[in-house]
């Protein structure tokens, strides 16, 4: 049927306005669909009538004593409110319903609906909650005499899933009893996905490490995909952590996940779950992903750069339909996580190379942090120092007051090519290996293989510093072994592996001293 929404406007107070203005509608026999009245306003929802008579009742309605003006309008007043409070409702990232007096659903979001009940909020409507949800302790609230003026909390599994089912009571401001705000929010391992770091736990007092964290909270305030550069030990993971608990995902879950660490099958699984029977060793329920997992919040890939093609493409199309599917299955699961990367490997060299999709890239990199290496800021080294003396010592059940001057000067002067990661071991050894108050010079034990490392590294490129220590591991295990299947065995790699390694590197027989 269509429809007409007027609103009448007055411009008196006075009694019986509104009986003379629904007289008018009663002349002309149109019934009212919806009215809501307040002092100096009406709005009104009536079937549409032939203009003639709508002419009619303008005229009649003008005659009226206190009458101002009628005008047609979209929408008259409670729907507005009522559109206002679904499409806010809708935004929640957990399930929510309203519920009248008796427990019946007036509404319900569309989170509880399709991720909950894997239905539509139209069909939960009218529906008691205690036949979707049976839970004994539920249905004898809703019979309890005192349940108006009582919260109820209880920790509920619907599916495989478990749930904190909180009831509040709606009351009016005059504290009038009208039904229940049910919520459910997902319960999540909450040990394994603990994240307490902030940025308040990134240390340093350097410029460019400060730059470097006000980039990231600026950009934690987005939504945005996030990609972190930086070289192995600088603390990828812990910017990470710290721009998901400053955003506005921080009451969800956080979940870490070494790209280069796992298998690639196994990865396959781990991000992207498995239906049951999908494989020989799988689970037969089947499994949820980690992208199921931290619905609503984030999901940091470390070491992105080394994650397989077909993984890339296969989370390409995640993240551009915003939706996953599990191994074995054909459905497409909606998901909502902000994804943050990070690697220590140059990208554009990967791409160039062909090892990482220049569109995969575009999607992961709206913005980027680059994280300094300790030898571009050296001036943090004794504020860490301080930091980890103070935690290790604890541990070691020391008392440390600091360093002796000549065991700074180590410290200061050393390139760190393990970055922070490094400098905290070398401090937890010293203090373990400590027998005074202050650590001494001989007792900061450096890596001097790397460290000689760090010295050609200025003389050259990264490539050309690893390819000659790879070249100078592989002469001297030759060295020392019977034969290349010998050596291939210690350096555990193939024999071919090792072949084409001793071509690449041009190493003569008469380097190996023994023959073949």
């Amino acid at each position: 049927m269509k429809t007409r929404r007027i609103k009448i406007t007055t411009f008196i107070d006075r009694p019986h306005i509104t009986y003379d203005i629904l007289t008018v509608l009663r002349r002309h026999d149109i019934g009212i669909m919806a009215m809501e009245v307040y002092t100096y306003v009406i709005y009104l929802k009536i079937p549409l009538v032939e203009q003639g008579v709508w002419k009619q009742v303008l005229k009649e309605l003008e005659e009226i004593d206190g009458f101002e003006s009628a005008e047609e309008i979209d929408l008259i007043a409670f729907e507005e409110r009522d559109i206002e409070m679904k499409r806010v409702m809708d935004i929640i990232p957990h399930g929510v319903m309203v519920l009248n007096a008796e427990g019946y659903i007036k509404y319900a979001n569309n989170y509880v609906a399709e991720k909950v009940f894997k239905t539509t909020s139209d069909k939960l409507s009218n529906l008691k909650v205690t036949d979707l949800i049976d839970e004994g302790v539920l249905v004898d609230f809703f019979k309890s005499t005192e349940r108006k003026k009582s919260l109820f909390n209880k920790d509920i599994t619907i599916g495989n899933q478990k749930y904190i089912l909180n009831l509040h009571p709606i009351l009016s401001d005059e504290n009038l009893f009208s039904g229940y705000m049910l919520s459910l929010d997902e319960v999540i391992n909450q040990v394994h996905y603990h994240n307490p770091i902030t940025f308040e736990d990134i240390i340093g007092e350097s410029n460019k490490l400060k730059d470097a964290v006000e980039q990231a909270k600026l950009y934690a305030l987005s939504d945005s995909p996030i990609l972190i550069t930086g070289e192995s030990g600088t603390g990828k993971e812990l910017f990470a952590r710290a721009i998901h608990n400053l955003s506005q995902r921080k009451n969800r879950a956080f979940i870490a996940i070494n790209c280069a660490a796992i298998p690639d099958q196994l990865l396959e699984s781990e991000l992207f779950g498995y239906e049951g029977g999908s494989f020989t060793g799988g689970k037969k329920e089947g499994k949820k992903g980690i992208f199921e997992l931290a619905e609503g919040g984030t999901i940091f890939l470390d070491e992105i750069g080394e994650m397989a093609p077909h993984l890339q493409t296969k989370l390409l199309r995640v993240l551009q339909e915003r939706a996953v599917r599990r191994i074995g299955s054909h459905k497409e699961i909606p998901i909502d996580v902000r994804i943050i990367s990070a690697t220590n490997q140059d990208m554009d060299e990967l791409i160039r190379a062909d090892k990482f999709r220049l569109d995969l890239l575009y999607r992961i990199n709206i913005f980027s942090v680059e994280i300094p290496p300790l030898r571009e800021r050296k001036e943090d080294i004794p504020i860490l120092v301080e930091h980890f003396i103070r935690t290790h010592s604890e541990k070691y059940g020391k008392i440390i007051e600091g360093l002796e001057p000549a065991a700074m000067k180590k410290l200061v002067s050393y390139n760190w090519p393990g970055n922070i990661r490094e400098l905290q071991n070398v401090i937890e050894r010293a203090i373990a290996l400590s027998k005074d108050r202050l650590i001494k010079e001989r007792e900061i034990i450096l890596d001097y293989n790397i460290e000689r490392a760090e010295i050609l590294y200025d003389k050259a490129s990264l490539k050309e510093v690893v390819g000659k220590f790879e070249r100078d591991i592989i002469v001297k295990v030759l060295k020392n072994s019977s034969s290349i299947r010998e050596a291939a065995k210690k350096l555990d790699v193939t024999h071919t592996l090792l072949i084409n390694r001793i071509k690449k590197y041009e190493i003569s027989e008469d380097e190996w001293k023994y023959s073949s």
